[in-house]
């Protein structure tokens, strides 16, 4: 199954970071206020779920996790670790691997936010 997870380089763009755990499961953290303004950087930023520091560029990677294990375990972090609710938790998870799913394996990918959604499109170099 193909997941975003955090890259082994660094996001060769101005402004760009890589804060996270070569390979770690990535998920969308909660977009501030001062982000939906452009000023932090959480507008365009995932997260890891074992470092839980952000990054600008994901990975498109090839696991052997199937989907539903994916969904469990990306669920299982939003609920422990932030308190959503089940349902809305395995549904955000639904949509990353959708996400994921829209690319193949290797591919870098970028996030924006644009009209109040995030927008995932492949890093042009």
């Amino acid at each position: 199954m193909l997941v975003l997870a955090a890259p082994d380089t660094d996001d060769p763009r101005d402004g760009g970071f890589v804060a996270t755990i070569p390979g770690e499961l990535l998920y969308r953290p909660f977009v501030c206020s001062a982000g939906q303004e452009g000023a932090c950087g959480c507008e365009r930023s995932l997260a890891g779920m074992t470092s839980r520091k952000g990054t600008t560029l994901a990975l498109v990677t090839d696991t052997d996790m199937t989907r539903a294990q994916y969904i469990d375990a990306h669920a299982g972090f939003l609920v422990d670790c932030w308190g959503w609710n089940r349902a809305d938790a395995e549904h955000e998870a639904s949509m990353l691997a959708d996400i994921a799913a829209d690319f193949t394996a290797g591919t870098l990918v970028t996030v924006r936010l644009q009209d109040d959604a995030h927008v995932f499109d492949e890093l042009e170099v």
